[in-house]
């Protein structure tokens, strides 16, 4: 997974920030993950709490309906006449509320991930749903989004902007849980 690539050449100066933000938060998890056993994937650290596979599984769930999101986004701004040329808008500020964010939260049905799945497969999945939240990222660039929102389960409605910037929120989320799994006592060793 070339995450430079994920960030290169963007003309539009907010897209840019946000994917290299999405591009630092995913090498971050790949370099946490890589080379983990299936003992370790499959590892719970206590009774209905996921594992790091089911938490990889959960990710590229949650990428997929982000790209759908975002796609959605643009067809409905496109449709109402609100996307447009810089300069005649301005992107609105993406911040996303990370302390309402970072604390827990059930995740919808549609993004529970499925038990002890292979880690060549997990990692597959995680590049398929970041090529395809790119590819629909990628529709927007040297335009400006505005003015449609979709409600996100814990933290409102939000912008295309803030669904795009929510993805490496997302990733950091996890990948802090993922590190206390590897804490744990009962982690099993390589």
């Amino acid at each position: 997974m070339a995450a430079e690539g994920e960030y290169a050449g963007w003309t539009s100066a907010a897209l840019k920030e946000i994917w290299q933000e999405n591009a630092r938060a995913r090498q971050a998890l790949l370099d946490e993950v890589g080379g983990l056993s299936e003992a370790q994937l499959a590892f719970q650290p206590a009774p209905g709490k996921w594992s790091i596979g089911e938490i990889l599984d959960h990710l590229g769930l949650a990428e997929q309906s982000i790209a759908r999101v975002v796609s959605k986004i643009l067809q409905r701004a496109a449709g109402r006449g609100l996307i447009g040329e810089p300069g005649n808008m301005n992107p609105p500020p993406y911040p996303i509320d990370l302390d309402m964010y970072n604390q827990s939260a059930a995740a919808p049905e549609s993004v529970r991930p499925a038990p002890e799945q292979p880690l060549a497969r997990l990692l597959g999945n995680l590049q398929e749903s970041r090529e395809r939240l790119l590819e629909v990222t990628r529709r927007a660039d040297g335009r400006v989004v505005g003015g449609v929102t979709i409600r996100h389960f814990q933290l409102g409605e939000l912008h295309f902007y803030q669904w795009l910037a929510l993805e490496a929120a997302h990733e950091s989320k996890h990948l802090t849980q993922i590190r206390q799994i590897r804490l744990h006592l009962d982690f099993p060793g390589s």
